[in-house]
């Protein structure tokens, strides 16, 4: 006689867990913001892309305010928040200044600020580093944490 498992009885459970961790994904809306992302690309306000060589130049020696989202291409949440980046990037163009940073192709800036958990966010004012963001972020919460760095957000002024 088998001993008796409790594996069936685990399944619809199971089941949920990988539905669960699907949805966490992939999310629902997901088109929507491949939709609006490339309406934003098309449009050429993209975020600027950094690497080590420009980074003292768009980022440190910058007259406006400067989010860096610090990212990687195996990272998904990093992934997941491209479609944000690219929004703020448009929204806030004269503003803030946003910028990428692909911390696999770029190891001195990322061991100078100590860049070990992905994405994190960065934000620049006056060359110092202000706040750091870690995680995966809403628009919402991005404008927030910005909107304490700079009079401009969200007062319709340039």
């Amino acid at each position: 006689m088998q001993p008796e498992t409790s594996f069936r009885a685990s399944n619809p459970l199971l089941l949920i867990v990988v539905a669960t961790l699907a949805f966490m994904q992939f999310g629902c809306g997901r088109r929507n913001s491949e939709i609006n992302s490339e309406a934003l690309h098309s449009k050429g306000l993209d975020p600027i892309q950094l690497i080590d060589a420009n980074f003292q130049q768009e980022v440190i020696d910058s007259d406006i305010p400067v989010l860096v989202d610090m990212w990687a291409p195996w990272c998904q949440p990093c992934i997941a928040m491209k479609p944000t980046i690219r929004e703020l990037a448009f929204d806030l163009s004269g503003q803030v200044k946003v910028a990428e940073f692909n911390i696999d192709e770029n190891l001195f800036i990322k061991q100078k600020y100590n860049i070990d958990k992905y994405p994190t966010l960065l934000v620049f004012v006056d060359g110092v580093e202000v706040q750091r963001i870690i995680g995966l972020q809403s628009k919402a919460d991005l404008l927030a944490a910005l909107r304490d760095h700079t009079l401009f957000i969200g007062t319709g002024k340039p």
